[in-house]
């Protein structure tokens, strides 16, 4: 029953392609038209302009407090890191800071800073400028955190273990050295913490903005 329900099918569709052609046989033969086929010129940008097609808007563009992809690519356009990925590759190139090492045991990461550096509201950048950045993100009883706005900076926790005072954080201190030194004390060693600096959630915004703007900023 199988073999005659098959082969049954097979003559169908063996009879519709015979059909087929057998009509475009018999068709008059249609009158060749030469002319050329019109096109749409698509609307150029104007000179200089990227145009970027996104898959969805960014959430929001405050640093540190984001997980999703499309604003971590528009954060990457406003600010600057410690240090960066090489485009292309899983290489660490220097941004920020300029140099970066860790201690013999595997606990502390010192970072140098570059020099000159301003923010666009005119502000300078240093370790200071660091520091309140990471103190924001990593301890919930900051006071420029605005947690108490329902920031909550989920991805600090996801990358480096918890928040200041969980027994979870791989981070213990921030350590100040002069203007342009800051050094990352940690609860065990970390190999990746480099790379996870690196990471676009983690770019270094102006402390001056953020005091200003208070619990809006990044909306």
């Amino acid at each position: 029953m199988q073999q005659i329900l098959r082969r049954s099918i097979l003559l169908g569709v063996v009879a519709f392609t015979l059909a087929i052609a057998l009509s475009n046989c018999n068709s008059p033969s249609k009158q060749i038209n030469n002319s050329p086929t019109p096109t749409l010129t698509p609307a150029l940008a104007p000179a200089g302009a990227l145009v970027y097609g996104a898959l969805g808007q960014p959430v929001n563009l405050e640093s540190g407090n984001i997980t999703d992809g499309n604003s971590t690519i528009v954060q990457q356009q406003i600010y600057n890191r410690l240090i960066d990925f090489k485009p292309g590759t899983t290489e660490l190139v220097p941004s920020l800071a300029t140099e970066w090492n860790v201690s013999q045991d595997g606990k502390t990461w010192t970072f140098k800073l570059r020099d000159g550096i301003k923010f666009h509201d005119g502000t300078e950048f240093n370790a200071q400028a660091v520091k309140f950045n990471i103190e924001r993100w990593w301890d919930p009883k900051n006071q420029f955190g605005y947690r108490n706005a329902g920031k909550t900076y989920q991805i600090w926790q996801d990358l480096f273990g918890g928040y200041k005072g969980s027994p979870d954080s791989f981070l213990q201190n921030v350590v100040v050295e002069g203007k342009n030194t800051i050094k990352f004390v940690l609860k065990q060693p970390f190999a990746a913490f480099p790379a996870a600096m690196a990471s676009g959630y983690f770019g270094i915004a102006s402390p001056d903005a953020i005091k200003k703007a208070g619990a809006t900023y990044g909306t």
